[in-house]
């Protein structure tokens, strides 16, 4: 609701106030993508002229397409390291305990890696997308069959659980988060 409007009449402020919440509503619901800090404020905070930004960097998306890969590059070394189980079931759980805890652990970095929109079509398919083949290789070791759907169905068990966690970390949760990915998972992989 925009433009201009009648003055209220005494006595109306339940209206006003309804018509106030439906606005902040409607502004709240509109995707806003997180906003990068600009190319100066970086420069500021690394105590450089703004120039040495684009010595490196042409484009504010290509500083934040960097960021983006090194983020990845951090959740990929924390999978690594827990990728030492031999047995396919061992491994698949090593990965899913490692994928919630770098979550729990980094949950600035889990929400610019996974809570914000893909790049625009036609830019690439960004950093990070062979987290899902590495998710469904795993899952292909256990059940003995490739299946992209239960490795995009698993995918989205970790997220939610990982979000939920960082977002409403005083729920009255009665398990760890990798107490209910095991149980979620494996009831996925049973069927």
């Amino acid at each position: 609701m925009s433009g201009a409007r009648q003055r209220a009449v005494r006595g109306d402020g339940d209206r006003l106030r309804a018509e106030l919440v439906g606005s902040a509503i409607d502004l709240l619901l509109q995707p806003q993508p997180a906003q990068a800090p600009s190319l100066r404020a970086i420069a500021r905070s690394c105590g450089v002229a703004p120039s040495a930004v684009y010595m490196h960097f042409d484009s504010q998306e290509a500083l934040m397409y960097a960021v983006t890969d090194e983020l990845f590059g951090r959740l990929r070394t924390a999978l690594d390291l827990a990728d030492v189980d031999v047995e396919p079931v061992g491994r698949l759980a090593a990965m899913i305990d490692a994928y919630l805890d770098w979550a729990q652990h980094h949950p600035g970095a889990y929400q610019l890696l996974f809570e914000r929109p893909d790049p625009p079509p036609g830019t690439g398919i960004g950093p990070g997308l062979d987290l899902l083949d590495r998710l469904g290789s795993a899952l292909a070791a256990v059940t003995g069959h490739r299946d992209p759907t239960a490795a995009l169905q698993a995918w989205n068990v970790l997220h939610g659980i990982a979000s939920l966690r960082i977002h409403k970390p005083t729920a009255p949760w009665q398990s760890t988060p990798q107490q209910d990915a095991h149980a979620i998972i494996g009831a996925l992989i049973r069927t």
